[in-house]
């Protein structure tokens, strides 16, 4: 099920500091960049790559709403196309899901 248009808002005001935070410098943005897609009930983040004028995107994180618990699961890329949960247990909002990935104490997000 697709997200509600206050749990959008929520992602976005969390997302508008995440980027600030961890988004590279202007002058690098057009070779490297930090970017999130809002697709039914997940948020991923991706970093961008600009490589003689093509964009690739190699996936970061992603945050999927468990909506019968209302509570957020929280996966990493390990390889191509293989998502495996960065953290075992659900997590109560997605601020605290984003800290998580923000934080990445375990370096599975940024290395």
């Amino acid at each position: 099920m697709a997200l509600n248009e206050t749990e959008i808002a929520d992602i976005k005001r969390c997302m508008e500091f995440f980027m600030m935070k961890r988004r590279p410098p202007a002058f690098v943005r057009d070779e490297v960049d930090l970017q999130y897609r809002v697709i039914g009930n997940e948020v991923t983040i991706y970093r961008v790559n600009y490589i003689n004028n093509k964009k690739y995107d190699s996936p970061i994180a992603k945050i999927v709403l468990n909506r019968p618990h209302t509570s957020w699961n929280l996966y990493s890329m390990v390889q191509p196309n293989q998502w495996i949960a960065a953290i075992k247990e659900s997590i109560p909002s997605f601020s605290e899901a984003i800290k998580i990935v923000e934080d990445d104490v375990t370096c599975c997000f940024f290395g």
